[in-house]
């Protein structure tokens, strides 16, 4: 399992869906979720960068990610949810910024996303998030990615790949948006 995180950690700081130390993936287990740890780099993740931590609340879940708690809703409410990525995809933060719907203009996009919802979680309350998000997915169980305006995306599926996957589709289609916008490419 550590050399899947990693795979999908190196792809995402790689392709620069992520920062030096922002994002985090987590992998869903019969009696609790593997999760990165806060504040480590999703690039070269060792085994002690990932901890395991049970669905309720408890001191192990101080090492996990800062956004532990989406993931675990995220789980208890998605019973197809197996693997979840978030991450911050410039192009598509910068588009979430404008827009409510992201609507992919290319084939790719159009065809394997539909249209990307923008949920609004003010930042000094994003202690909500963890409900926003997984209400969001209960709603709408045909999306498996969503958008945290000016903040970054949450994909879930069946592997971490797959989860990668729509992540990497969106900020494509994201930026394909604002160069047909702009005329150039961020």
């Amino acid at each position: 399992m550590i050399s899947e995180f990693r795979r999908i950690g190196n792809m995402l700081f790689l392709s620069h869906l992520v920062d030096v130390s922002g994002g985090n993936l987590s992998v869903k287990t019969k009696d609790g979720v593997w999760i990165t740890k806060t504040k480590k780099s999703l690039y070269n993740l060792r085994g002690k960068d990932i901890v395991k931590i049970p669905f309720e609340k408890s001191v192990a879940w101080n090492a996990a990610s800062s956004e532990a708690a989406v993931h675990i809703n995220i789980y208890k409410n998605i019973e197809s949810a197996k693997a979840i990525v978030h991450a911050h995809p410039v192009n598509c933060i910068a588009l979430s910024l404008k827009e409510k719907i992201i609507k992919p203009l290319d084939y790719e996009g159009s065809l394997f996303l539909g249209s990307v919802d923008v949920v609004d979680i003010e930042y000094d309350k994003w202690g909500e998030a963890k409900d926003v998000i997984s209400s969001y997915f209960k709603n709408h169980p045909q999306k498996q990615i969503v958008v945290a305006k000016g903040h970054g995306v949450f994909a879930y599926a069946d592997t971490l790949f797959d989860a990668l996957t729509n992540v990497s589709a969106l900020e494509n289609s994201c930026k394909i948006i604002q160069t047909n916008a702009f005329g150039s490419a961020t």
